[in-house]
C-alpha cells in the first residue's frame, strides 16, 4: 500500500474511534434538530443501503451477519421503519414520525442474504430488494465481485419470486450492472424497460424502484433520471450518503451504505448535525438538477425563458445549459410531448406553493 494509502487509512481509523464521543456529545443538539424539524414537517428520512450480508465478510461491500442483526435490533427500538412508498410521501406531505424514519434497502442481489432477509421478514419490518436481472436470469456471478476474485452466488428466479410473494417490495438494479451514464440513449432505455419488463413477468407485481447501479453523482445524471420517469420508474434511488428532506427531492431517493459500524449508523440516523448542514447545502430543488454538467447528445435548441418547444416523441427531456441555467420541464399534449423552459427558481417556487 502506498503512504497516501495508509494514511488514508490511519484517519479513518481514528475518525471511527472518535465517533462514539462525536455522538455522545451531540445528542442534545441532535434532539433539539428533530423536535424543531418535525414540528415543522421538516424531519429528513434516512434509507440505508445494503449489498451483501453474509457471515464471512471479505469485500468492503459485505456485511456481517452479526453487525446486521445489530443494525435491526437498534433500529426496532429507536426508529419507524417506512416502505419506500412511505419515504416517497412522506417526502411529499412532510409527515410527522415520533421517531427517526428509516428505509432498508439491498442492491445487487446476492443469495447469501437470505438469512438477514429471514430476520427481517420475521420482524415485520418492509424493505425493498434490488436486483441486477441478467445476473438474477443466468446465475452469473457479478462483474465487481470477479474484478477481486469473488464468485458470490447471486439470487435465483425462485428465491425473487418467493421473496415477492413474502411481501417485499422487488425492484431493478438494471438489466446489467452498468454505469448508466456511459451508455447511449438507446442502451439505456433498454437497460431501465428490459429489466423491469423481466421483473414485472417474474413475479406477477409491478417494479415501481430502480436503484442506479453504483448511484454515485457522476452516474445518476439528469439523463439517467429522466429517462427512469419515462421508463415508468416512481423511484429512483442512489447512494449519495445525505439525507432526504421533504418538498425537496421525491423522485430521487438519496441513501447511505451500511456497514458493520453501529456507531455509524446510530450517527446517522439520530440527525448528525453535519451531515444534515451538507445535505441543505448541496441539495439542489428539482429531480432533474442533479448534475448541471452532465449533458448528453441528442440536444434540442435552447428555448428562450417560457417559450414552449416540442419535440419527436420518443426522445429524451434533458437540461439546457445556457448563460443562465434551465431546466426543461417535460410533459405530453394530446399525444405530443413538449418542453418548457424554467429557471431553478421557478422551480423552487413551485415547489413551495
Amino acid at each position: 500500500m502506498s503512504r497516501a494509502g495508509e494514511a488514508g487509512q490511519f484517519m479513518r481509523a481514528i475518525k471511527q474511534r472518535l465517533l462514539p464521543v462525536y455522538y455522545l456529545s451531540t445528542i442534545p443538539l441532535r434532539k433539539w434538530l428533530r423536535r424543531r424539524l418535525a414540528e415543522r414537517g421538516r424531519a429528513p428520512v434516512s434509507v440505508l443501503m445494503y449489498h451483501r450480508v453474509a457471515r464471512d465478510c471479505p469485500a468492503s461491500w459485505c456485511t456481517s451477519l452479526a453487525a446486521f442483526r445489530r443494525h435491526v435490533a437498534w433500529l426496532q427500538r429507536h426508529c419507524t421503519v417506512l416502505s419506500l412508498a412511505q419515504v416517497q410521501e412522506s417526502l411529499f406531505c412532510g409527515r410527522w414520525t415520533s421517531r427517526p424514519a428509516a428505509a432498508i434497502t439491498f442492491d445487487d442481489g446476492y443469495a447469501d442474504n437470505l438469512r438477514a432477509l429471514a430476520d427481517l421478514l420475521e420482524a415485520g419490518m418492509p424493505f425493498t430488494y434490488f436486483v441486477t436481472t441478467e445476473n438474477i436470469r443466468t446465475g452469473a456471478p457479478f462483474e465487481h465481485d470477479l474484478a477481486q476474485g469473488y464468485r458470490f452466488r447471486p439470487n435465483t428466479p425462485a428465491e425473487i419470486r418467493a421473496l415477492a410473494d413474502a411481501g417485499v417490495e422487488i425492484g431493478s438494479h438494471g438489466w446489467t450492472h452498468a454505469e448508466f451514464h456511459r451508455l447511449s440513449p438507446g442502451e439505456l432505455a433498454r437497460q431501465l424497460e428490459f429489466s423491469k419488463k423481466w421483473l414485472e413477468d417474474l413475479i406477477g407485481q409491478p417494479v415501481r424502484a430502480l436503484s442506479v447501479p453504483f448511484g454515485h453523482r457522476e452516474h445518476v445524471t439528469p439523463w439517467v433520471i429522466l429517462a427512469a420517469r419515462r421508463a415508468g420508474y416512481d423511484i429512483v434511488c442512489s447512494a449519495y450518503g445525505r439525507y432526504n428532506l421533504p418538498f425537496r427531492h421525491r423522485f430521487h431517493i438519496l441513501r447511505f451504505a451500511g456497514d458493520n459500524c453501529l456507531w455509524r449508523l446510530r450517527n446517522r440516523l439520530t440527525i448528525d448535525p453535519r451531515l444534515l448542514h451538507r445535505t441543505l447545502r448541496e441539495y439542489l430543488p428539482s429531480d432533474a438538477a442533479l448534475d448541471v454538467d452532465a449533458v448528453v447528445e441528442p440536444r434540442p435548441r435552447e428555448p428562450a425563458r417560457g417559450v414552449t418547444e416540442s419535440f419527436p416523441s420518443g426522445s429524451l427531456p434533458i437540461l439546457s445549459l445556457g448563460e443562465d441555467l434551465q431546466i426543461l420541464s417535460w410533459h405530453e399534449t394530446n399525444g405530443e410531448s413538449a418542453t418548457t423552459a424554467l429557471t431553478p427558481l421557478d422551480i423552487i417556487a413551485d415547489s413551495q406553493s
